[in-house]
């Protein structure tokens, strides 16, 4: 697949950053458990539990790096493991952010190369694909979107803007919200994606209310989280009837 004309103007610069400053590098990282890995409102999981991890370098001039990895339910491998290179920085009140992020399906793309075919589809039916992002934040709130030139399972152009707030209320809890408009290209495209029925529609909205609250140094998330989506958008019969309905979801994520 091919970056966006974005995604390379993102690492040209970084690159240009990076050889104007020489400075240290610090590592983070995080390991969560969560009853249900959504992504934008869809389950990754069947509606069962995922176990993730997260490792980041961050260069003090901006420049950062992150690995990050989950448990999914797919045929050909439970693995997701993505990358990304992006920059941020602060000023004032106000950060910014901006990067390249990769979606790695290991063994769906493995199964692709061996067999010529993943699901009843062809080898260019790849899950793994590229996005270009960008956010502005600033008291509890962001604005964001991402770009991609062609998303999950080769299904063309995508388009996603979302606006998120979070706000701690009292010591150690919180409340945050989220909201994300999803566009496909087409009709065929959303369906090619997220295996919905028979439907017209080429966009979606997702969304999350939820409350956090930190105990011992491990930070709990309980949200609803869901789509605009309904039951009979989806394949009927099978587990893409339930991935997208609306459901509780509550996560421990432990970062060190």
């Amino acid at each position: 697949m091919k970056l966006s004309k974005l995604s390379f103007a993102v690492i040209a610069a970084s690159c240009v950053m990076a050889g104007a400053a020489q400075a240290e590098v610090k590592t983070s990282g995080a390991v969560a458990f969560t009853t249900d890995y959504k992504f934008r409102g869809v389950s990754q999981t069947s509606n069962n539990a995922a176990v993730q991890g997260s490792m980041t370098l961050t260069h003090d001039t901006g420049l950062y790096f992150t690995a990050w990895g989950s448990s999914i339910a797919n045929p050909n491998g439970g693995l997701e493991l993505d990358t990304l290179f992006g920059y941020s920085a602060a000023k004032g009140d106000i950060t910014y952010d901006v990067g390249v992020m990769r979606y790695n399906y290991p063994g769906n793309d493995s199964a692709a190369r061996a067999t010529g075919v993943v699901g009843g589809a062809t080898p260019s039916n790849r899950l793994s694909y590229n996005e270009a992002y960008a956010s502005v934040s600033a008291y509890g709130a962001k604005l964001g979107g991402a770009i991609s030139d062609d998303y999950f399972g080769d299904s063309g152009k995508f388009h996603y803007l979302y606006a998120d707030y979070a706000r701690e209320i009292a010591q150690g809890f919180g409340v945050i919200a989220h909201v994300g408009y999803n566009h496909f290209d087409s009709a065929a495209a959303m369906r090619k994606a997220l295996a919905t029925g028979a439907t017209g529609e080429k966009t979606y909205l997702d969304y999350k209310l939820g409350v956090t609250k930190s105990v011992n140094g491990i930070g709990f998330e309980l949200s609803y989280t869901g789509t605009d989506f309904q039951t009979d958008d989806f394949i009927a019969g099978g587990t893409q009837s339930r991935v997208a309905k609306p459901s509780a979801v509550l996560s421990a994520t432990k970062t060190f």
